[in-house]
């Protein structure tokens, strides 16, 4: 974070020297109350409002140094400010109220409608604005304009009204009020006021919507502040509903306003310190499960005593035995309908269990990356996913499942130490763990499929490149060594017809067309010779390799044959992959990696009863370049071709870099053929 400029920490030294005067006033207030003659004293010693300006200041001015532009930090600062305002107006009002000091009256007036300044803006604009400073889209945008009305309007209506202000015995006329505002004294304590609670429970609605469609990070975030914003506005309007005594109403409102900004400093800065999913899961299963086992305890209790006149010990046997019956069942039942109403999934390998049944009943591995991917969209709560697969040759493959179209957040998927795609999530409406489990499940799912990718795009370059050997074949047979011998045959009947007329001739001609017959044998070996080295036949794999290496100028060539097995006579097949790879190894360690020295091992090896041959070919050169997620970029033709090879056999081949720098060809190739692999 940077140095913050001049007038933003000139915005923060107020906040903070506000929020100390804060704390003042209230401590003021509260000693001034003493003294007061008792009789012009208010009967409520305390109210929420001291609580408020003692907490609300401080935490709106420790979340402002940390986020100066967080709107409901500010909001918070504010109503703190007005609570403390209040709280030392009323003392101070009413001690000059009764030593007749001058501008008494208007004292006293702003002491009596100032708390609806904090009050309001508490039960609707806090929760229609959290946590972004944002109604939850702009259709909401209505309600934002109504509430600000409303508190305007019952402020000014508060403050108008022509009434007396009761200071004890005392009687202060509203310094003012207006004679026309007391014609709709009606209106403003009547119909305004049922406006403002509807208003007010619509904020909190507003809550619930954002909660409905945010992800598990939002959630907890208007979790902890809907918690305890829901039992403020609730004790808060019941006094104007039912007479509750003093004590009753005002503990409890005063810890559940106290509780208000330091759920959301909980929510703001540290949303994953406790568990809210649980507190509220908990909250709302076992408060039902008291009302219905009260309702029927207490309602048996009546059915049995006004049904059987005198045994009301009977009754309460009779209902402790049905709670007791259906306790346990009940809990149960009510705690699933809870989580399916809350979304709520706290078991990470209950979802995980779920997903790989669902991946083993899909018909083919991009069936069952759509299926795991629905599956880890709807666990985690968020609107949209994505896996991005990419494919060996650098392309990328995206399979998505809802709203993918603001996926800002990568999740790396590794499947044995490499890396094979991504998951793609939103950023910040996700739980990170459970996301976590998850990419490692879908990180086996992204491998079969990206295997399976490699495996059709391998079976078409096979078939292409079997016909293109073919065409190419065909070509040579049909254009060029078929019309040589016809040129041959030729030359033969007209050198036999001039035997006898011109002998000298014809044995010019026979010498000419013994040159000719040698360079279509050449033709002919050429042709034999691309379809299998003739080095294998004549010297082996190894020897062949040693031949080869020993062709090569530089760089340095180490031929390593491990002890093991001993090579001994290998299928056609291996035989030709291996020289084919080892010759496009050394090749490109020729040609592009600057090498001074290249080592070729080569041995034979038992994997699981099934013997193999493990080629490795590492050069000490420049290495290939690697991104981050463990690929490399713009495979050429070669290193296809390599991984080609292997493939055909039904092994593999993975070019990578060499410990201590260079590059390193690593192949193993099964020693028996492959069903369906191609014979050289």
């Amino acid at each position: 974070m940077g140095v913050p400029v001049a007038g933003e920490r000139a915005r923060l030294v107020m906040v903070r020297v506000a929020a100390v005067a804060a704390v003042a006033a209230v401590v003021a207030g509260l000693l001034l109350r003493f003294t007061i003659p008792e009789e012009y004293r208010s009967v409520q010693p305390w109210r929420p409002e001291h609580v408020m300006g003692l907490v609300y200041p401080a935490v709106g001015a420790f979340l402002l140094a940390r986020r100066p532009r967080l709107v409901v930090a500010w909001l918070i600062w504010w109503i703190g400010l007005m609570a403390a305002l209040h709280v030392v107006l009323q003392p101070v009002s009413r001690w000059a109220v009764v030593h007749e000091t001058p501008g008494a009256a208007w004292l006293r007036w702003v002491a009596v409608w100032i708390y609806l300044l904090e009050f309001l803006p508490l039960i609707t604009l806090l929760p229609l604005l959290y946590p972004d400073g944002r109604p939850p889209s702009p259709r909401w945008r209505p309600l934002l304009v109504t509430v600000y009305a409303l508190i305007a309007l019952n402020a000014v209506g508060m403050a108008l009204l022509p009434v007396q202000y009761a200071v004890g015995p005392l009687r202060v006329p509203n310094p003012a009020g207006l004679d026309f505002a007391g014609a709709l004294e009606p209106v403003v304590r009547g119909p305004l006021v049922a406006v403002t609670v509807a208003a007010a429970f619509a904020c909190l609605f507003s809550l619930a919507v954002r909660f409905r469609s945010g992800g598990p990070v939002q959630r907890r975030q208007i979790a902890w502040l809907g918690y305890v914003l829901l039992a403020v506005a609730v004790l808060g309007f019941s006094d104007l509903v039912v007479t509750v005594p003093f004590v009753l109403w005002t503990v409890p409102v005063s810890v559940a306003v106290a509780g208000v900004p330091v759920a959301i400093a909980i929510a703001v800065l540290r949303h994953r310190l406790y568990d809210i999913d649980l507190i509220v899961n908990r909250t709302v299963v076992y408060g039902a499960l008291a009302v219905f086992t009260g309702v029927l305890y207490f309602g048996l209790i009546g059915l049995v005593n006004w049904a059987v006149q005198g045994y009301g010990a009977l009754a309460g046997l009779a209902g402790a035995l049905l709670v007791g019956l259906t306790f346990q069942p009940l809990r149960h039942r009510l705690q699933r309908a809870v989580d399916r109403l809350l979304h709520v999934e706290r078991d990470p390998y209950a979802v995980a269990d779920r997903l790989s049944r669902t991946v083993q009943q899909a018909r083919d591995p991009s069936a069952a990356l759509r299926s795991a991917l629905a599956s880890a969209r709807q666990a985690l709560g968020v609107r949209g996913a994505a896996v991005e697969i990419a494919d060996r040759d650098g392309g990328v493959r995206l399979h998505g499942d809802g709203d993918t179209d603001a996926l800002s957040e990568e999740i790396p998927l590794r499947w044995h130490g490499a890396t094979v795609g991504r998951l793609l999530l939103p950023a910040g409406r996700h739980d990170a763990q459970l996301a976590g489990v998850l990419a490692r499940h879908l990180a086996d799912v992204a491998h079969a499929v990206r295997l399976t990718a490699d495996l059709q795009v391998s079976r078409e370059r096979i078939l292409t490149t079997r016909e293109e050997e073919r065409r190419r074949l065909r070509r040579d047979l049909h254009d060029g060594l078929g019309p040589t011998l016809a040129a041959l045959a030729l030359s033969l009947d007209a050198a036999r017809l001039r035997l006898r007329t011109d002998p000298e001739a014809v044995a010019r001609e026979l010498v000419a067309l013994r040159e000719r017959m040698n360079a279509t044998i050449d033709d002919i070996r050429r042709l034999v010779y691309g379809l299998r080295p003739p080095a294998l036949d004549n010297l082996g794999l190894e020897g062949a390799v040693r031949a080869l290496a020993a062709d090569l100028p530089e760089p340095l060539v180490e031929i390593v044959v491990e002890p093991g097995p001993a090579l001994g006579e290998l299928p056609a097949a291996a035989e030709v992959a291996a020289y084919r790879i080892v010759a496009e190894a050394l090749n490109n360690a020729r040609r592009h990696a600057e090498a001074t020295r290249v080592t070729v091992r080569m041995c034979c090896e038992h994997d699981e009863g099934a013997e193999r041959l493990t080629l490795v070919v590492a050069d000490d050169g420049v290495g290939l370049p690697v991104l981050p997620d463990g690929r490399v970029p713009h495979a050429g033709v070669g290193l296809g071709s390599m991984r080609e090879r292997a493939a055909e056999l039904g092994g593999t081949c993975t070019i990578g870099p060499r410990p201590g720098g260079g590059t390193e060809v690593i192949a193993h190739l099964p020693l028996s053929p492959a069903p369906g692999a191609p014979t050289p």
